[in-house]
């Protein structure tokens, strides 16, 4: 494991790795990406968007400081299982060291390879514009169109926010009973209910895939769809979430920098300080 000394470190956060409780894994994973190429640049840029936001987190209340440590890109082959070892031995070690890993990424087949360093009694709450639960996609097992699926081999997975599948994908999670709030279901409270009653006292990670957001708000990502969620409405789940379950790991994927703005890549970092400040707020109480 590469142990970043202060330098390129998420909101220039100065901490050693004993005294951080949340450890950012930069993972520049660009490797069945089908649609728009460039996510492996993402990692670097929310970093970098992330030292323009401050350490007081308005919308939470609180100051996040002396918490997270930041590892340097992990160091990918071209070879998808390869890159899921890489992944999962990398999350793995920081679990053992008792840290909660924050995965940026990169496509969002990462989170396939980091659900592999926790056990099968870890809830992954996905949020999505798409399913993701194609058998195969291009002749490909692992990719990022079967990343839900794959994580599902041996985690329950919940999806929020999804409007985008097959019609294979969509019989495929009703016949496993899953948990899927769609985009027009988002601000239903029968939803949010549901999904509380599901992961209440679990350990859960949460993972985001930026295209779950409206394109008006995070243009920047690999395969954008219309009439995503909001920002409230993310916050919304994620304050639910944490209140109510115990976060053992998160990530947020699929962030690709555009050249004419970065409003994603600043979106991607205060979705990080949010989640983490409030379950550091949490934790307080």
């Amino acid at each position: 494991m590469l142990l970043n000394e202060g330098k390129d470190s998420f909101l220039e956060e100065v901490v050693s790795f004993n005294d951080a409780k949340y450890v950012v894994v930069p993972v520049p994973l660009d490797i069945t990406t089908t649609y728009l190429k460039g996510t492996k640049f993402g990692p670097r840029s929310v970093i970098e968007a992330s030292r323009s936001l401050e350490n007081y987190d308005f919308e939470v209340d609180y100051e996040l400081k002396d918490k997270i440590f930041t590892l340097n890109e992990l160091e990918l082959s071209g070879d998808i299982r390869n890159a899921m070892e890489v992944i999962n031995l990398s999350t793995s070690d920081l679990v053992s060291a008792g840290k909660i890993p924050v995965l940026i990424g990169g496509e969002h087949t990462a989170t396939y390879g980091a659900s592999l360093a926790f056990g099968e009694d870890v809830e992954f709450i996905i949020f999505d514009a798409h399913a993701d639960f194609k058998p195969d996609f291009l002749k490909l097992e692992i990719n990022h169109a079967s990343n839900a699926r794959l994580v599902n081999l041996r985690n329950n997975v919940s999806l929020i926010g999804i409007r985008s599948l097959n019609l294979e994908e969509k019989e495929e999670l009703i016949k496993r009973k899953l948990l899927v709030i769609t985009k027009d279901k988002i601000n239903d409270d029968t939803s949010i209910n549901s999904l509380i009653n599901l992961i209440r006292g679990k350990k859960v990670y949460i993972s985001i895939d930026m295209d779950v957001f409206d394109p008006s708000i995070a243009p920047g990502v690999g395969t954008p769809q219309p009439n995503g969620i909001l920002y409230r409405d993310f916050l919304n789940y994620a304050s639910a979430i944490i209140r109510n379950s115990a976060l053992v790991g998160m990530d947020i994927m699929e962030t690709r920098p555009l050249s004419d703005n970065n409003i994603t890549e600043i979106l991607a970092a205060k979705l990080i300080i949010d989640l983490v400040s409030l379950n550091e707020l949490k934790n307080r109480h």
